[in-house]
């Protein structure tokens, strides 16, 4: 498998991710910052939850109507949105006119279509991938998203305080490049067999909140759910509840330099970004090689332990070794659970079920934050058992799931065997 044997679409698809996640990298992270300099730092954090919600409603909506209308009229609207929204957010962060106001409720607006852009986009990939090539094309847009990454926060570290106006008016021109992409260069992926109407009960009819039961009800997707929360929110306790930790607790001494909690946590994420960049194209080639539910259990369990490990050693060397192992465990287990991930979900409501998906993301990111809250009652040791039974409750999650599905499908197999 490699680059030039994919197909065009996810070709293109994967350089606009890049661009637009390196350009979404250098502006966002730093509003929080911008917000709470301007309004006060508890109206900032409202204003961010307002808009956590709206995209979390965007997101939902956009599932649903992607997979009645298509997954590029849904994107080419949003990119439309989103352009205009950053040209408008550009203009009042100018050298002749600044509204805080404004800016946010352009913010908001460009937040909104990014939530409409991902279950669309998403369920695009899934749309024109093999299974087969899926491992390798979902290591590949991990690669390439952390890489967008890493550049993005140095540009934005650089530029945003002092040139707003022309950072996001680069990110205006970059939705406007990436739109003209998507309208002359990327055709509609979802099958013609989906998109014929039924006339006695036409798509757009159908009822969004039926829409959305049918995949709620669907139980193997939402075990499959319920995990990804779980093995989530194990990430986002690394700049929360462990980042923490290690300032009030570690400390040591090495060639006769004071390293303390910061130091320490500074390398930890130093060494994620190095392996990710260095190791993921080569590991992703070499595990798709082998039986992905193994891979995906070997990978958790790494993960997991690695995790649990930091919360509670303060050993410089135990410390290093959790911090390689974790990232080589997210290498091993991330684009797997992609890759099955995209092999449960039924054809004809791809987006509506990466909608929900993408929904886990954020309830991952609010148990993140309560992990903090968590850790002021808990000890270090109990934190680490808390996220040793995240890790392997999501890992059992994961294979429940699959294990229903190749339930399924041999009594799937059976029933057209007797037929």
């Amino acid at each position: 498998m490699s680059f030039r044997n994919l197909q065009t679409t996810i070709k293109i698809r994967l350089f606009t991710d890049f661009i637009t996640d390196l350009s979404q990298m250098a502006i966002f992270p730093f509003m929080a910052i911008y917000f709470s300099i301007q309004v006060g730092q508890g109206m900032a954090g409202i204003m961010l939850a307002v808009n956590i919600l709206c995209s979390i409603v965007a997101g939902l909506f956009s599932g649903y109507l992607a997979d009645q209308l298509g997954r590029k009229k849904v994107m080419i609207f949003a990119l439309i949105i989103q352009v205009a929204a950053l040209v408008i957010m550009a203009l009042v962060n100018s050298p002749w006119f600044v509204s805080v106001w404004i800016t946010y409720l352009m913010f908001l607006i460009s937040n909104v279509s990014s939530g409409i852009i991902n279950p669309a986009a998403s369920a695009m990939i899934i749309d024109c991938s093999k299974e087969e090539e899926r491992p390798y094309i979902y290591g590949l847009q991990y690669w390439s998203g952390n890489i967008a990454i890493s550049i993005g926060v140095i540009i934005g570290a650089i530029f945003f305080e002092s040139s707003r106006f022309l950072l996001f008016f680069a990110f205006a021109l970059i939705s406007l490049f990436t739109l003209i992409i998507i309208v002359f260069f990327i055709n509609e992926t979802m099958k013609p067999v989906t998109l014929v109407k039924d006339t006695s009960n036409p798509p757009l009819n159908k009822n969004i909140f039926t829409n959305y039961w049918s995949v709620v009800n669907d139980y193997r997707f939402m075990l499959f759910v319920i995990g990804t929360v779980f093995i989530f929110s194990l990430e986002f306790q690394l700049d929360k509840y462990i980042a923490v930790r290690l300032k009030e607790e570690f400390q040591t001494m090495i060639f006769g330099y004071e390293i303390g909690g910061i130091q320490m946590f500074s390398f930890i994420l130093l060494t994620n970004t190095l392996i990710v960049v260095v190791a993921t194209l080569h590991l992703t080639k070499w595990i798709s090689k082998w039986n992905h539910k193994l891979i995906l259990t070997i990978g958790l369990l790494i993960y997991s332990l690695s995790f649990s490990t930091l919360a509670f050693s303060n050993s410089l060397t135990i410390l290093m070794l959790a911090a390689l192992l974790f990232t080589l465990g997210e290498l091993m287990y991330s684009p797997i659970r992609q890759t099955l991930l995209a092999g449960i979900i039924p054809e004809q409501s791809r987006a509506s079920y990466m909608a929900v998906d993408n929904l886990a993301l954020n309830v991952a990111m609010l148990l993140g934050s309560l992990g903090l809250t968590l850790g002021a009652y808990l000890s270090s040791t109990g934190m680490g058992l808390v996220y040793l039974t995240l890790g392997i409750g999501g890992l059992f999650c994961f294979r429940f799931a699959l294990a229903k599905k190749e339930q399924l499908a041999v009594i799937t197999n059976k029933e057209r065997h007797l037929g």
